[in-house]
């Protein structure tokens, strides 16, 4: 092994595509690296500025507050006034947004992030889920970002076949076959110990330029998630060596080999996957979104046309909610809004559902098949890691609905009470757990 070993070094050492590989393969890995650091910062920027915007404006309003109850200042209208329910749960920068934060890993895989937002806002009658690139080129969001997991899992895999398509089938062709069979070691041995090696400098050469661009770009890589990390993109690279190895055992020419193998890499990552998003999209079909728009239309103009209606019911339900007597000019008018919203917001909580059951069941069914294709596999896993896949992206819907929940259910009934707010409780004003 050891005298293999040294003639395989002296053998790619001189080769043009190793030496290739020693420039194209670190500087692949630190420009995504760096793309990839450039958008999480850029999150990070963007959930530091939006937090920044919530806090100075309850801590402006607060301020006039305090000025108001001083005698040093007063308002002419309703609704500047810093002491009302729905002032500070309403209008203007008013509400609070919830975020998906960057994972550690978050700098690997861009994942989902061109279609999904990260983060949203909530108020008592919204909770939307909200965009910092909606005016980008569509093309670029179908195109994707380029990131590390590009890098491994389209990449990489190339950079394999050529350094191990002609193992042994070079040896047939420059004549030197019938000298390996005259030596008293099974030519299966002497083909896993050239894999072996190029694996190890190939490998290598890929784990150190992942070390040292993470620790430039301070992305901790001894942690579990990058030991794991480490662990998978080796296997990954094992996987396509095997690949080399089965067409090296028969007795094809270099051309042949590297043509299939080409097909292999064709695919695994195009075919297989495409074939995947027919079958779950036909066993499994989503309605369309026009549809869905549409139905979002009818529910608006049915609460429209039976507001009163909807509004005398709730205060069947709710007699102790709603104040009789004197009060504001804005109480009815904002009460009657807030029951049309959330009856709006029930109704298509129960439409959704038709949509939303298909899209589970084929995230389900995708989920089973797609380690018919190890990348797409390796694929699914990185963007987890990174906390950019679609499920956790999705989940921020869940997280504003949850949120508006405890925020109506701390706002709603101090404005049904006319209950106004003084200095001390805005500490009470909730926050995103």
């Amino acid at each position: 092994m050891k005298d293999l070993f040294l003639f395989e070094w002296r053998h790619i050492r001189n080769s043009g595509s190793f030496l290739g590989m020693l420039v194209i393969i670190p500087l692949l890995i630190g420009f995504s690296l760096h793309l990839g650091n450039e958008r999480v910062n850029q999150q990070l920027e963007t959930i530091s500025q939006l937090r920044e915007m919530e806090e100075t404006f309850y801590y402006d309003k607060l301020n006039e507050l305090k000025a108001i109850e001083a005698g040093e200042a007063e308002y002419n209208a309703w609704w500047q006034n810093p002491a009302n329910p729905l002032v500070l749960a309403q209008f203007n920068q008013a509400g609070r947004h919830v975020f998906l934060e960057p994972k550690p890993l978050s700098a690997l895989a861009s994942g989902q992030l061109d279609i999904f937002p990260y983060y949203g806002k909530v108020t008592l009658t919204t909770a939307d889920p909200l965009r910092d690139n909606a005016l980008e080129n569509p093309f670029m969001q179908v195109a994707g970002s380029f990131d590390f997991a590009f890098v491994l899992v389209w990449l990489i895999p190339l950079f394999v076949i050529v350094m191990g398509y002609n193992v042994i089938s070079s040896e047939r062709e420059n004549g030197t076959y019938a000298l390996l069979q005259s030596q008293p070691i099974a030519i299966k041995k002497i083909l896993f110990y050239k894999l072996l090696f190029r694996f190890l400098v190939i490998s290598g050469l890929i784990v150190i330029s992942l070390i040292l661009w993470a620790l430039v770009y301070g992305i901790n890589v001894f942690s579990i998630s990058g030991l794991q990390l480490i662990s998978i993109v080796l296997l990954y690279i094992a996987f396509w060596f095997c690949l080399c190895a089965i067409f090296n055992l028969y007795q094809t020419s270099s051309a042949v080999n590297a043509v299939g193998l080409a097909g292999l890499w064709v695919i695994l990552l195009l075919v297989i996957p495409a074939l995947i998003s027919l079958i779950v999209s036909t066993v499994h079909p989503i309605p369309s979104r026009a549809i869905w728009i549409t139905e979002q239309r009818a529910i608006q103009q049915d609460v429209q046309a039976q507001g009163e209606e909807l509004f005398d019911l709730w205060l069947v339900d709710h007699p102790e909610e709603f104040l009789e007597g004197d009060t504001p000019q804005f109480y009815q008018s904002w009460v009657r809004r807030l029951v049309w919203a959330e009856n709006i917001a029930e109704r298509e909580q129960k439409a959704e559902r038709i949509f939303e059951e298909p899209r589970i069941r084929q995230s389900e069914m995708a989920s089973r098949l797609r380690f018919l294709s190890p990348p797409m596999a390796l694929q699914t896993w990185l963007e987890r890691k990174a906390g950019s896949d679609a499920e956790r992206l999705r989940s921020l819907d869940q997280e504003l609905k949850r949120f508006q929940s405890e925020w109506q259910v701390f706002f709603l009934p101090r404005f049904y009470r006319l209950d106004f707010f003084t200095p001390d409780e805005f500490d009470l004003i909730p926050r995103p757990s």
